[in-house]
C-alpha cells in the first residue's frame, strides 16, 4: 500500500513517486526544467540544516530543491521498499 506525504518529509535513501505537484504553472514548468514530472521517481540524497535545501537523485544527477517547493510536491512511498 502506497503512502502519501509531501516531499519535504521524505526520510534520507528513499525512494518515492512523484504523484501531484501542486502549484501553479511556473513551479511545475521550473520542476520541468530539472526533469522532474508527476509519475518521476527520485531518492533523497540528503538534506541541508536548519531548513535548507533538499538534494535529490534523479536520473544520476543530483539536483537542489528548497524546502518551500518541496512542500508542493506530493509523494507516494511504497511501503514494501522502505
Amino acid at each position: 500500500m502506497a503512502r502519501i506525504m509531501t516531499l519535504d518529509k521524505v526520510k534520507i535513501n528513499q525512494v518515492v513517486k512523484i504523484e501531484h505537484i501542486d502549484g501553479g504553472r511556473g513551479i511545475r514548468q521550473r520542476l520541468n526544467q530539472m526533469g522532474l514530472f508527476e509519475g518521476s521517481f527520485v531518492k533523497i540524497r540528503r538534506e541541508s540544516a536548519l531548513g535548507g535545501p533538499l538534494v535529490l537523485e534523479h536520473n544520476n544527477s543530483e539536483i537542489a530543491i528548497g524546502r518551500g517547493m518541496a512542500r508542493r510536491i506530493m509523494v507516494s512511498q511504497n511501503e514494501k521498499n522502505n
